[in-house]
């Protein structure tokens, strides 16, 4: 949980600093592709570490998080979703980067109706501009980036992370 809730943390944080915004929403979301990682790798506890991350991240910023629910269920979405569907180590063929891939794509999907519900029932942004401009949008900055980048980050880092003894081979812990 502390290695997901730094990394995910320290990655919203530096993401903030890109000026360009519709709404609250980032552009450019990058702790988007390390989420179903973290879920993945981590479990249960890899998914609660994203929430705290993006707790803190608000905090050092002057945000309030508790104006935020339905958001932060979300980032913990990001790695729920996969993390409870794709508990293998790597890669075994093109069927497991296919449910990998699906598994992103409905995370990302279902959290980013709830940052959408979190703008439009309680920061009171119209529903015209959450769901005609800012939900569009993170399907491009989270669902569309994390399944392109996480697959390619997880090929990639998930040999380390098992021999690392850092990936947890149940979902609970």
């Amino acid at each position: 949980m502390v290695i997901s809730a730094l990394i995910f943390g320290a990655t919203i944080y530096i993401s903030r600093f890109v000026p360009i915004k519709l709404g609250t929403v980032q552009v450019l979301y990058p702790a988007a592709i390390l989420a179903p990682l973290f879920g993945v790798w981590f479990g249960v506890w890899g998914s609660a570490g994203l929430v705290i991350g993006n707790i803190l991240s608000m905090v050092v910023v002057g945000m309030n998080p508790a104006i935020f629910p339905l958001a932060l269920l979300a980032q913990f979405i990001m790695g729920f979703v996969p993390g409870i569907a794709f508990r293998k180590v790597r890669f075994e063929g093109t069927r497991d980067r296919i449910v990998f891939i699906a598994t992103v794509t409905l995370g990302m999907m279902v959290s980013t109706v709830l940052v959408a519900l979190n703008l439009a029932l309680i920061q009171k942004i119209p529903g015209n501009v959450v769901w005609g401009t800012i939900w569009p949008w993170m399907q491009v900055s989270n669902t569309l980036s994390a399944a392109i980048f996480s697959p390619i980050l997880f090929a990639w880092m998930s040999d380390y992370m098992n021999k690392s003894g850092l990936f947890f081979k149940r979902f609970l812990g």
